[in-house]
């Protein structure tokens, strides 16, 4: 799989996950401790977010990474 494919993904489940919650980017973003551009990035498909971004964002949204990044 391409690594955009994998950014993509990303940015759908994070998509979801946040709307599942009903909080904003900003909302995630604070609780994720990262910056709503970087939130917004992701979301777009655009950002190159680290591992440790990922996991705070899936610790944020209380969701495994597996359902942010399923590796196929």
């Amino acid at each position: 799989m391409d690594i955009q494919n994998y950014y993509d993904e990303l940015a759908k489940n994070m998509r979801v996950e946040r709307a599942k919650r009903k909080i904003s980017q900003l909302n995630l973003a604070t609780k994720a401790g990262i910056s709503p551009d970087t939130v917004n990035m992701i979301e777009r498909g655009v950002g190159n977010p680290t591992l440790f971004t990922i996991i705070s964002i899936a610790k944020a949204l209380d969701v495994d990474l597996n359902t942010l990044i399923p590796l196929k």
